[in-house]
């Protein structure tokens, strides 16, 4: 009797002690902490825009300029509409997803404009309004009219990008716009009028 209650209540230790370690295991599954991957969103003011390189100079809230790149494919979304990156104008305030690339540079994909730069100006008075920042744009030249001293363009995304002399042009640019012919890889700074038209300012890199 002594030995049947010993290899019992033996027996009963054994499943209480396998008991207790199935529940420790799972308590330490459970307490396990997972880790939530997001991407960042970064909030800035635009500085300049350099398609060129594809590159965003921004300036967040007291900190240091940084630059962002940007891929061929980039959206630019404002007010529900899409445009390209190039509409991107000095003093917009700008919301963006950043990534890295292979040798952890930061680039986006997708830039939401908070707040352009043109709904501030109009709350301002039309003397103290601070003028348009200069932007960049380059790419092959498509087509040239002389007579109303404009020609037409592919930017590096490909949008069509229609540009316009000023009428105190220097002489230095009408000269080389005059010498212009399809085919040739031209940048020029200046101004975006709207999403396609473009007052040069100067041209700032030679025909090729």
């Amino acid at each position: 009797m002594n030995l049947f209650n010993r290899a019992t209540a033996g027996l009963t230790l054994a499943l209480a002690l396998t008991a207790v370690a199935g529940c420790g295991d799972n308590i330490a599954l459970v307490g396990r902490p997972t880790l939530e991957l997001g991407q960042e969103e970064f909030v800035a003011e635009v500085e300049r825009l350099d398609t060129s390189s594809r590159e965003i100079h921004l300036r967040p809230n007291s900190s240091r300029s940084r630059v962002v790149g940007y891929s061929a494919d980039a959206r630019v979304l404002f007010r529900g509409r899409e445009y390209p990156v190039t509409q991107l104008e000095t003093g917009d305030i700008v919301a963006m997803q950043l990534k890295q690339d292979s040798r952890g540079n930061s680039y986006t994909d997708l830039v939401r404009v908070q707040e352009s730069v043109r709904d501030r100006d109009q709350s301002r008075d039309a003397n103290s309004r601070p003028p348009s920042g200069i932007q960049t744009v380059d790419g092959r030249v498509e087509q040239v009219d002389l007579q109303r001293n404009s020609f037409e363009m592919r930017d590096q995304s490909r949008t069509r990008v229609h540009v316009s002399l000023p009428e105190n042009a220097h002489r230095s640019d009408i000269d080389r716009f005059n010498a212009l012919r399809s085919g040739d890889y031209v940048r020029v700074e200046g101004r975006f009028l709207d999403r396609e038209r473009f007052e040069l300012d100067a041209f700032v890199r030679d025909n090729r």
